[in-house]
């Protein structure tokens, strides 16, 4: 009896959450709409006049904004788009007269792949760094002056250094694209160092992988200073906890109580800095798209606002957002996952 109450109010706490967390996602997506909806608008500028170009009589480029729409007071405009929305319709883009959502998913493999690679490589040196330097005090000093330095540089300005440097002088590494041309690369999941292992292209594999070494490289210098630093502070804090000295008085390994007992409490604000950066990353990576020549989201956005392209610039927004808030809410359900004494709230 006990226990089916103590469900029934656990099921109905979660439940309140869950309600709560939609109706926030909600009002985040709505204000996201109302500002992605004006921020251009309110630059003088014609999208028409700049899709069509020069020599095109005014008959024309009417009849074209009252295709789009663009001949209507700007909240009906509005009103249209969210009707769009509701019925997950991005709508179609100026520039390139095919629809905004599949612009983006054929965008969306190349900006998540160097996202994921850039976390892959931030994460595992950020870990590896934020631990020496919580328990070797004499390499802290060097960590320490190292991450200063990689925090003092933004991600754009280390992408042209890379550029510049391995690309240009030393020609280590290709200074554009996913691949060379002329290296074909089967797609099956948009991602090519998937794709290449999964159809035995070690060719490609390797061809794909020096092309994303530079710009993920540049994205995860400044992350890997902030995972460092977070993981740092926290296992201190950790390491000076009771149960710690417990289980040195045990007599347990050094290894055992930094890897096992301590590092798993200290990951907790790592998880959300990852979490955060994740969507950051997502939609920051744009000027390293852009200087890499990568054929992601980034580089898509950069033309949309080029030509003003209104309907791209708006799905591009809101696919942001919707990610930013999803991720969101996989964090917190993460972090009730590793330490259960953590609640909804």
């Amino acid at each position: 009896m006990g226990s089916t109450l103590l469900h029934e109010l656990l099921m109905a706490i979660t439940s309140y959450y869950l309600f709560k967390r939609i109706l926030q996602m909600a009002a985040a997506l709505l204000g996201t709409s109302l500002v992605a909806f004006l921020i251009f608008r309110i630059i003088p500028g014609d999208p028409v006049s700049l899709m069509v170009g020069p020599g095109v009589t005014e008959e024309y480029i009417a009849q074209l904004k009252a295709y789009f729409k663009l001949d209507q007071p700007l909240i009906i405009q509005y009103l249209y788009w969210v009707a769009d929305l509701l019925s997950l319709n991005l709508g179609t883009s100026f520039r390139y007269g095919s629809s905004v959502s599949s612009l983006i998913f054929e965008r969306l493999p190349a900006t998540v792949e160097l996202v994921l690679f850039t976390l892959m490589i931030a994460v595992f040196f950020g870990v590896i760094t934020g631990v020496v330097a919580a328990v070797r005090q004499r390499v802290n000093t060097v960590i320490q002056a190292l991450t200063i330095s990689g925090l003092a540089i933004p991600h754009f300005l280390w992408a042209i250094i890379f550029v510049i440097f391995f690309a240009a002088i030393l020609k280590m590494f290709p200074a554009s694209g996913r691949v060379d041309i002329g290296v074909n690369i089967q797609t099956v999941t948009g991602f090519y160092l998937i794709d290449a292992l999964i159809t035995g292209n070690i060719d490609g594999f390797f061809n794909a992988l020096q092309h994303i070494t530079l710009p993920a490289i540049s994205l995860a210098i400044g992350m890997t200073a902030f995972i460092q630093r977070t993981l740092r502070s926290s296992m201190l804090e950790v390491l000076r906890e009771d149960y710690i000295l417990t289980d040195r008085m045990k007599g347990h390994s050094e290894l055992y109580i930094i890897f096992v007992r301590s590092l798993k409490n200290a990951l907790m604000p790592v998880i959300t800095l990852t979490g955060v950066q994740f969507t950051f990353l997502l939609g920051g990576s744009a000027i390293v798209e852009r200087i890499f020549g990568w054929p992601g989201m980034g580089n898509l956005l950069f033309t949309a606002v080029q030509y003003r392209d209104y309907t791209l610039v708006q799905g591009i927004l809101m696919f942001y957002t919707f990610i930013t808030i999803t991720v969101n809410f996989l964090v917190d359900i993460l972090y009730t996952y590793i330490n259960p004494k953590v609640e909804f709230k």
